[in-house]
C-alpha cells in the first residue's frame, strides 16, 4: 500500500486517482450528482490531498484545508465502495493528521455527513457545536427548514466533529 501526499506540484495521475475515489464513493455509492460533487473544489494551486493506492488501484482519499489560523479541516473523506469498513478510512485519517501536525496545527475539524459521525468518533473525534459554514466556504448556514429538506432529499445533514492532536 502506498500513501501519497498530493500538492499542486504532484503528478496529474494522483489528482485523477483522488477524483476516481470520490466518484466511486460519493456519486455511485451515495448517488450524489457528479456536478455537485466537483462544483466547489479548491483550485489546484491549493491542493493538499492524501491518496491511498494499493496494487496500482486508488482506494481512498481526503483533502486538507486551513480555513482559520491554527485550524485544519479534513474534507471529502472517501473510500471506494468495495474497500469500505476494512480499516482504510482509519489509515487515511491518521495520515492526514500526521501531515497536519507537521504543519504545527493541533486543532482539526472535519465537516461530515451526520451518518459518518460514529466512524469519526472511533478515530477520536468529538461532536462540535460549530456550524459547517464556519470552516467550509462552499457551505452556507442552513435554516432548520433547509436542513430538513436536505435530509429528505440527500438522506444526510452536514455536521462538524473536532479533535485536538
Amino acid at each position: 500500500m502506498e500513501i501519497y501526499r498530493v500538492t499542486k506540484d504532484s503528478e496529474e495521475w494522483l489528482f485523477k486517482a483522488y477524483d476516481y475515489v470520490r466518484t466511486d464513493a460519493f456519486c455511485f455509492g451515495q448517488n450524489i450528482k457528479i456536478e455537485g460533487e466537483f462544483a466547489h473544489d479548491e483550485p489546484k494551486e491549493n491542493a493538499n490531498f492524501i491518496v491511498i493506492i494499493d496494487e496500482h488501484k486508488p482506494l481512498a482519499g481526503c483533502n486538507i484545508v486551513y480555513p482559520k489560523s491554527g485550524i485544519a479541516r479534513i474534507g471529502r473523506v472517501c473510500v471506494i465502495r468495495e474497500r469500505q469498513k476494512t480499516g482504510i478510512g482509519h489509515i487515511l485519517i491518521e495520515e492526514a493528521e500526521k501531515w497536519i501536525l507537521e504543519q504545527g496545527i493541533r486543532h482539526v475539524v472535519i465537516t461530515s455527513q451526520d451518518r459518518a459521525v460514529p466512524f469519526y468518533k472511533r478515530c477520536g473525534y468529538a461532536d462540535s457545536p460549530d456550524d459547517p459554514s464556519e470552516y467550509d466556504k462552499t457551505k452556507k448556514k442552513l435554516t432548520e427548514e433547509e436542513k430538513a429538506e436536505r435530509l429528505k432529499t440527500l438522506g444526510f445533514n452536514v455536521v462538524v466533529v473536532e479533535k485536538f492532536l
